[in-house]
């Protein structure tokens, strides 16, 4: 199984985890089985897609996305493919990575939204929608 999981920087399995998804530089990918890890370029933030994150999809084979917090667009995209979507408890990849192979992760509702709670007091990663 392959999951994914936002990042701003790549230092490896040890990468912090961006606060929201859809601003993230990256995607870090990770193969449970194997322990292969690759990155892909979030080509939201690049400017190369629309309101919607369509990083991954089937192709990548990627399963599961493990983040702090996720719009609407992102995560009924995610849903419409099938691939679920868990609530990051901490703050780097192993860490989750752990949590996720302990069944540990809670998965997002498609009402759990950073929308609607603009500021991270109120639960949400401060970014506008």
């Amino acid at each position: 199984m392959k999951v994914a999981f936002p990042i701003e920087e790549n230092i490896g399995i040890k990468s912090r985890i961006n606060d929201h998804f859809g601003v993230a530089k990256q995607f870090m990918i990770v193969d449970v089985e194997t322990r292969t890890v690759t990155t892909i370029p979030n080509k939201k933030a690049d400017g190369e897609s629309g309101c919607k994150t369509g990083f991954i999809g089937k192709k990548a084979g990627v399963e599961a996305v493990v983040t702090k917090c996720i719009g609407d667009g992102s995560q009924r995209g995610l849903h419409g493919d099938n691939i679920k979507v868990y609530a990051a408890a901490a703050d780097t990849v192993a860490e989750n990575l752990t949590l996720f192979e302990k069944g540990e992760l809670k998965l997002f509702h498609i009402f759990d939204l950073c929308q609607g709670k603009k500021n991270k007091k109120e639960g949400g990663c401060g970014h506008h929608h």
